[in-house]
């Protein structure tokens, strides 16, 4: 068979795998892949599109941010051992979102400096091998196509995450045997679920008086959201849908709620009261929120990841654990429950349904009156602001959400009904929104997509760099900015500790500073709209003309100020 290089043969698995964007920030270790990019792309042949980031911690962020969208692999380019440096927190948020992710790097195959100070060998993988699932180091003479298809097995394989392979500089640019790319993403079977197990839940499920279903990342899988559906409606059960992805709509009557994350100012209903919670393809978020869990309830867990990513649940394991997917055992437990269900029990569960509907549509009517009750507030409440979000989003609109302190508000003033249309981080990179909503509108052209986050979030997810790449690529989105000018949630637990109330002017602590920075002049150097909103009334018509900017094909930033006092 003819030969080509390196750089072409990964194009082809790239093709083959159904990659059809790749987050760089390139070395020259990747000239091969770019020129050969440019070269199929001149000739009118597929190639996946090349997106320029100007920070590698935008590139993660991004891929993240496409995966939620698409559910397909990502591959994301960085140079050498100072790329992957530069990956920092963000290889958590893979990790513990399970995002599929083939991250390359380059190594230096002479080089005196690389000596650990003990005289050891540099082990470039060690700088990513705590988050990821497999780390490769290539001596060079090996096959790129059986390399590549073999990280993205690993990769795509439940439970799924990232994968870190490095290779010689000169690599992509050594001779490769031309042949055809396999693809074996996305065929790992799955275990069988465990009908046994499954039968004794549904038994429990169906004795329990105050059962609750949550679930974190079931959503992932648009397909599982209908199943939750169908779930909850069998058994009359209130569902707490989880943080991370949209796994159940939030006007449905049997929905609570989405879950808080630690720093809000409410707590999650449901969880004190439970007798039993069954908690499926889930894992607690990286800060709590929510109350404990009484030591009489029973958790019934169902979950591909038998480790939960090294997390107990409410601090203990489960009473039964099931290894299965999501996709298999939600409807196999639906069947089950069916069987078991008698007449008279149907009638029971008929009438908890009318109950929980009825405190679910009470609990609603509170919030947004809340909200309404605050339209004339100044400074501006965080629950009017995106109570006033929320009139203006479309049902197919794409919400990613990072904030702490705010999380009540955004949680319970915004809702989706849709798969795919709300997005949360499931680890503490905070940074993590900008890139996100860049990797989310490369993947929706002509859908809406609004990213709320801290300020501190707006700072460490490199803005300049997010919104230069969104402003070249046509990658619109709209940030909105919970400015509270200041470490506002270390403020808090200071004051805890010390019991002052006056500790802002306890100018010894670094932490309780206010900061003035102007975020909508950073959005504007970025070829961005920017613009400062400080005033309730501001709010719609900013919202208004900053959903316009984006409609046209620009990014744009609200820097919102917030009462820091209330949140």
């Amino acid at each position: 068979m003819s030969n080509y290089i390196n750089g072409e043969a990964f194009i082809d698995i790239l093709n083959a795998h159904g990659v059809d964007k790749v987050f760089i920030n390139p070395g020259f270790e990747h000239n091969a892949i770019q020129i050969s990019v440019a070269n199929r792309r001149v000739a009118g042949e597929k190639a996946p599109q090349l997106v320029l980031c100007l920070d590698e911690a935008v590139t993660i962020s991004a891929a993240y941010g496409n995966y939620m969208v698409t559910g397909k692999p990502q591959v994301v380019l960085v140079h050498s051992e100072l790329g992957s440096l530069q990956l920092g927190g963000n290889l958590q948020n893979l990790q513990w979102g399970r995002v599929p992710v083939v991250i390359l790097a380059a190594y230096q195959e002479i080089d005196v400096q690389r000596k650990l100070w003990n005289g050891q060998p540099y082990d470039q993988g060690s700088i990513v091998r705590n988050s990821v699932k497999y780390d490769r180091r290539l001596d060079g003479g090996e096959d790129i196509h059986e390399v590549l298809t073999e990280a993205f097995r690993i990769a795509c394989t439940e439970p799924t995450g990232p994968v870190y392979v490095t290779f010689p500089m000169d690599y992509l640019f050594r001779e490769a045997e031309k042949t055809v790319a396999p693809v074996v993403a996305g065929t790992a079977s799955l275990p069988a679920v465990d009908k046994e197990a499954l039968g004794k839940i549904a038994d429990i499920l169906l004795e329990a008086k105050n059962p609750l279903l949550v679930s974190g990342n079931a959503g992932r899988y648009p397909e599982n959201v209908d199943a939750l559906i169908s779930l909850a409606e069998t058994l009359s059960i209130p569902v707490l849908t989880g943080y991370s992805w949209m796994n159940f709509p939030g006007a449905h009557p049997l929905c609570i709620g989405i879950e808080q994350i630690g720093g809000s100012r409410k707590k999650d209903a449901g969880l004190d009261e439970a007798d039993v919670i069954l908690a499926i393809d889930y894992a607690m978020p990286y800060v709590r929120s929510a109350p404990p869990i009484r030591p009489e309830t029973r958790i019934l867990h169902i979950d591909i990841d038998p480790l939960t990513q090294g997390r107990l649940l409410w601090e203990r394991g489960a009473d039964i654990f099931v290894k299965a997917d999501a996709r298999e055992a939600i409807p196999a437990l639906e069947k089950l429950l069916k069987e078991k269900i008698t007449q008279e029990k149907r009638a029971e569960l008929d009438e908890r349904y009318k109950y929980v509907s009825a405190r679910n549509e009470e609990i609603r009517r509170g919030w947004y009156a809340a909200a309404q009750s605050q339209a004339e507030a100044d400074p501006i409440s965080a629950d009017y602001l995106f109570f006033c979000v929320n009139q203006l989003l479309d049902e197919d609109a794409i919400v990613i959400n990072h904030t702490l302190g705010h999380c009540a508000s955004v949680t319970e003033q915004i809702e989706r009904t849709k798969p795919a249309t709300w997005f949360g981080c499931p680890s503490g990179a905070i940074g993590w929104a900008p890139g996100a909503a860049l990797g989310a509108a490369s993947a929706s052209p002509g859908k809406t997509v609004v990213a709320v986050m801290t300020d501190g979030g707006f700072i460490w997810g490199c803005p300049t760099s997010t919104l230069w790449t969104a402003t070249r690529y046509r990658f619109p989105f709209l940030a909105i900015i919970c400015n509270n000018d200041g470490y506002s949630e270390i403020r808090k637990s200071q004051k805890l500790i010390t019991g002052d109330d006056n500790l802002d002017e306890a100018f010894f602590l670094e932490s309780t500073a206010d900061f003035h920075l102007d975020y909508s002049l950073t959005a504007q150097g970025a070829g961005a709209f920017g613009r400062t909103v400080t005033k309730s009334a501001e709010i719609l018509p900013a919202l208004k003309e900053a959903f316009e900017v984006i409609r046209s094909g620009r990014p744009a930033v609200l820097d919102v100020h917030l009462d820091r006092d209330r949140a």
